[in-house]
């Protein structure tokens, strides 16, 4: 499951790592996208970079795209909803800011408003949240 902001271009869709005005830049890790696709080059700051992904990216007119949306997840735990994210193991996280609901179901604060809980995906109902750019 992937969450963020998603593109269809030419029949494919593609990652949107940003939205400048009326232009766009669409991201992809596939080495078959087109020759109008870019390869990333990190630079030499990063520590790991040898193990980053290969990413190719291409800014487009966003009147060239068939359609833009966002992606994301929530939680249905407990008859309660809840922000979703996931860990490198599959793990599922539900955060909340409420305290009182926090503190109810076993929540950990991790940082001054923010609380989170650690689940197995047979704890809760996964729900995708797909919005219209």
């Amino acid at each position: 499951m992937k969450k963020g902001i998603f593109a269809k271009h030419k029949n494919k869709t593609f990652n949107v790592s940003n939205i400048d005005g009326e232009t766009i830049r669409l991201v992809s890790e596939d080495s078959n996208t087109s020759e109008e696709f870019t390869k990333v080059i990190y630079s030499s700051k990063y520590i790991d970079r040898e193990n980053l992904p290969t990413l190719y990216f291409k800014e487009i007119k966003k009147a060239e795209i068939d359609e833009m949306y966002e992606v994301d997840y929530k939680a249905t735990y407990r008859g309660e909803k809840f922000n979703l994210s996931f860990n490198n193991t599959g793990s599922e996280f539900r955060r909340t800011i409420d305290a009182e609901l926090a503190y109810q179901y076993g929540f950990k604060r991790t940082d001054k408003y923010y609380y989170e809980k650690v689940v197995s995906e047979s704890e809760i109902e996964i729900i995708e949240v797909k919005k219209k750019l």
